[in-house]
């Protein structure tokens, strides 16, 4: 029986909201920073960014139009897309697995892709602290899940 619509919406939204979290470890990692502080800032002006400013995709094209609010320097449209990609494949395996040890391990696993994907657009290197965490929650799971 299939769920109803506002658990794929809310889907979706989880998926966007982890996304603009993985737009923060995309930026910082490679650079060896905090993923958790200092709080987000604007690279142009330093402008630190306000939680209603920090809405995924919706805060970057109604709110802001593409631009920061202090300096109205533009923002790359980077941030949007990786939101709306993990929003987008969060939904995709939560149709396909509903509320699962599958979803989960697979959410997991397509989120350390993203970031990994995108880092290495950037910088050509797969960061050690995804790939080899990775490893080892893949070996935890496979021995849970019967692919």
């Amino acid at each position: 029986m299939p769920l109803p619509i506002p658990f794929y919406i809310f889907a979706f939204l989880f998926g966007a909201v982890v996304g603009s979290f993985l737009n923060v470890c995309i930026c910082r990692m490679p650079e060896d920073k905090s993923i958790v502080y200092p709080p987000s800032a604007c690279p142009k002006c330093g402008y630190q960014i306000r939680w209603y400013d920090n809405i995924p995709i919706v805060s970057f094209l109604l709110l802001l139009r593409g631009k920061c609010r202090s300096c109205k320097a533009p923002i790359s449209w980077r941030y949007p897309l990786v939101e709306g990609l993990n929003g987008l494949l969060t939904l995709l395996l939560f149709f396909k697995f509903g509320v699962s040890l599958s979803f989960l391990a697979l959410f997991i696993f397509c989120s350390a892709l993203v970031v990994i994907t995108f880092i290495d657009l950037d910088h050509q290197i797969i960061p050690d602290e995804i790939s080899l965490p990775g490893i080892i929650i893949g070996f935890i799971f496979a021995l849970f899940l019967p692919w």
